[in-house]
């Protein structure tokens, strides 16, 4: 009899143990953040940046100020200026400066010269002042027809430093081709004008300003 109830409790024990609910687990938990992860370095080359293109057939270049119309210029240093009709600019209606590739104030002998009345590859620019008021386009006008009846072979509309508006213009010269640049500036009507190599006369031309 104590047998049996030995073995009742036993299986009893044995019973309760198996109904008992398992202990739960532990469950991981994401707990979200703002940090900002590492980002993985870039694989590819760096980006090469050429430097900017230089024009080594520019010349180093000089400047000329003129105070009576108030403007000023650049030129190559190694080039010439004559600047001698300027002694009366105050009181002169109009005059004019000449810069060249050779001295202007010692006249080539004539085989030096050529038919238009430079040297071989020789470069002459003329820069005029004019104290007359009119516009830009007025003085466009008065130029084209002071060429000699001349068509204007081209026309180009820039603009210089300050904004300030000009017009070149290209003729065909009894002696070769003529480029003009004009402008108003203070009242007066300044003239760029190139005669022979014109290879600079941009550079030179569009360079006049406001003094």
């Amino acid at each position: 009899m104590k047998i049996k109830l030995l073995l009742v409790c036993v299986f009893a024990l044995l019973f309760s143990a198996c109904a008992a609910p398992s202990t739960p687990q532990p469950v991981a938990t994401v707990i979200p953040t703002s940090e900002t992860q590492p980002t993985p370095e870039s694989t590819l080359p760096p980006v090469k940046v050429e430097p900017p293109t230089i024009d080594e057939n520019m010349p180093e270049m000089a400047t000329y100020t003129d105070d009576v119309a108030g403007f000023s210029i650049d030129y190559p240093a190694n080039w010439f200026i004559d600047g001698s009709a300027t002694s009366n600019a105050g009181q002169a209606f109009a005059y004019s400066v000449g810069i060249s590739t050779w001295d202007l104030t010692n006249p080539l002998p004539p085989p030096g010269k050529g038919q238009n009345g430079l040297p071989e590859g020789g470069t002459k620019i003329d820069v005029g002042v004019v104290k007359q008021a009119m516009t830009l386009e007025e003085a466009v006008t008065q130029q084209s027809q002071n060429e000699s009846g001349s068509p204007i072979l081209a026309r180009e509309d820039v603009t210089l430093a300050n904004g300030l508006p000009a017009v070149i213009l290209d003729f065909e010269g009894p002696f070769g081709p003529i480029r003009t640049l004009i402008t108003v500036l203070n009242g007066n009507v300044i003239y760029v004008s190139g005669y022979g190599d014109l290879e600079h006369f941009e550079a030179i031309a569009l360079s006049l300003r406001p003094k």
